[in-house]
């Protein structure tokens, strides 16, 4: 079963996300905050991370760039995603796999993070 770590500052949204996405076969963790984002990633080894561009107290695309070019994690695939406009530019610095806008598209979310995690 391929591991999903999640974070998102917006609780609903998580438990949503994190419930579609088990139904769809994926092992789920969250994350609601940046703060302990990398402590997370270093337990739990996910295969895909999904993560909102912006994380309350932290700027998703920063720990996106951070995660592609840390030698240990940078093959992970990264999903980011907002309700907010995210400039292509922005998102092509963070290194990203790819972008979602809120709301999404569960079914398209799922083939996404079916095709990344081969």
């Amino acid at each position: 079963m391929k591991k999903v770590l999640i974070a998102d500052d917006d609780v609903d949204l998580l438990d949503m996300v994190k419930m579609l996405l088990s139904r769809a076969g994926f092992a789920i963790s969250t994350i609601a905050n940046g703060k302990s984002f990398f402590e997370r990633v270093s337990i739990i080894k996910p295969d895909i991370i999904l993560l909102d561009v912006f994380l309350g107290d932290t700027d998703g695309r920063t720990l996106c760039q951070v995660v592609k070019t840390d030698p240990e994690y940078k093959d992970i695939p990264v999903i980011l995603y907002s309700a907010g406009y995210i400039s292509n530019s922005s998102i092509s610095r963070s290194m990203a796999n790819a972008f979602f806008s809120k709301p999404f598209d569960i079914k398209e979310l799922v083939e996404k993070i079916k095709r990344l995690v081969k």
